[in-house]
């Protein structure tokens, strides 16, 4: 499929060019009108942009699967995937490994953590009130999800910023690359693993260990040390980066729609709606990736066995014809499911964790500061290909007396 164009803008979607990546949306709304199937030539990987073509990738299973990974750069350099990743495995590994966490994040074992996500997020905001200026992302979106990830692993309060740190880096990518590193294994998390062996409690890392489960082979048994440690590196890694990000799409989005903040802040039966309406506006991962292991078609055109095709989940979650005004952010337009912690067998795990953080995150917010702007001058995006989000997001009160500060001239 040849790359035209129109008077509306060229027709394409580079996942590693910076512009496209600072505002997907335009690109994302001409491929939803005019190319609803894809072909990048570059990159070699095909595309899907409507809600419902992107519900049936992640719907179908055995056409679209997850056992070569579900990012573009994993699929395409062809990692091995280590035994415990469940989110890159098919049946019948998927169901039994993830089986052995889901008792673990049920909305109601999830609700009973409200008291210290608040907590959490106290300890971060407090101290900044009387001056009136904060950044969503190091004041909070840095701090409250890793301080819950950390209490639910039972990892040390003081070991978790340089593991968020190692993170962190693992994940940012030159501008314009693709991801070439990727840590998979956990290696980082063995002092963890081996004192809970050793000295067990009540945490998930415990619970992990001492569960036993019947795996593909018919055995019965518990998860081994290194199937442990790619868990946990799993799930530190998620509880760390996604919540971060919807915290600074949070900032951002309701800076800009004030009218619709100040709603909020007066009824804060509102918040979850809002949260859910953040969440498919600006969605923290922009796509998901699925290798084709059948030949597949989308309208009329041929997608081939052992292709990668990329479900842009953020453009799904604009298409007016599921969402009317689907580029308009409206925390009262009537709910309906998004696409923004997948959807199936494969939806995220830790969904109903991620919409407590940020819904108690953006109540805490609003009891200290019921007005903000944020100095996009000073703000940064991260630069990663996966996840989309702020590395920064300097924000300032009516109580800060002060407007947007001048760029700063050194690089983020």
């Amino acid at each position: 499929m040849a790359l035209t164009a129109r008077d509306d803008g060229p027709i394409g979607w580079d996942p590693y060019d910076p512009k496209h990546f600072a505002n997907p949306y335009p690109a994302f709304r001409r491929l939803r009108e005019r190319a609803p199937l894809y072909y990048n030539e570059k990159f070699d990987f095909y595309a899907v942009s409507r809600f419902d073509d992107v519900m049936r990738a992640l719907s179908d299973r055995d056409t679209f699967i997850s056992g070569h990974g579900s990012t573009i750069d994993i699929i395409k350099a062809k990692f091995p995937i280590p035994d415990g990743l469940f989110i890159f495995t098919d049946p019948p590994q998927h169901g039994i490994y993830r089986g052995l966490l889901v008792k673990m994040f049920t909305p109601k074992r999830v609700a009973a953590l409200e008291s210290q996500i608040r907590a959490f997020c106290a300890r971060s905001l407090d101290p900044l009130v009387a001056g009136g200026e904060f950044d969503f992302i190091e004041h909070l979106g840095l701090e409250m999800p890793l301080r819950v990830i950390g209490m639910l692993l039972g990892i040390p309060d003081e070991d978790l910023k340089g593991h968020q740190k190692r993170m962190n880096e693992g994940m940012r990518t030159e501008p314009g690359q693709p991801q070439t590193q990727h840590s998979l294994g956990g290696e980082a998390f063995e002092q963890y693993v081996d004192w809970r062996i050793a000295n067990p409690a009540d945490d998930i890392l415990t619970d992990l260990m001492k569960t036993e489960f019947v795996d593909g082979d018919g055995v019965k048994r518990r998860l081994r040390r290194d199937e442990v440690l790619v868990m946990v590196n799993l799930l530190a890694g998620a509880g760390n980066e996604t919540t971060n990000r919807l915290i600074g799409w949070t900032g951002k989005v309701l800076a800009e729609h004030p009218d619709q903040r100040r709603q909020i802040c007066g009824n804060r039966e509102l918040i979850p709606q809002a949260i859910e309406e953040i969440l498919r506006f600006e969605p923290p991962g922009p796509s998901v990736a699925r290798y084709v292991a059948k030949d597949a078609e989308f309208h009329g055109m041929k997608v081939p066995k052992d292709s990668t095709l990329l479900c842009l989940v953020a453009a799904a979650n604009r298409d007016e014809a599921k969402f009317p005004n689907g580029e308009q952010f409206d925390i009262h337009r009537e709910r309906g499911p998004h696409m923004t912690f997948g959807h199936g067998f494969h939806n995220c795990l830790g969904n109903a964790l991620a919409r407590i953080e940020g819904r108690v995150a953006l109540d805490e917010v609003l009891n200290r500061f019921p007005e903000w702007d944020v100095d996009l001058n000073n703000a940064h995006l991260s630069s990663t290909v996966n996840v989309r989000g702020w590395e920064t997001l300097p924000a300032y009160t009516p109580k800060s007396k002060r407007g947007p500060r001048a760029k700063r001239a050194t690089a983020p």
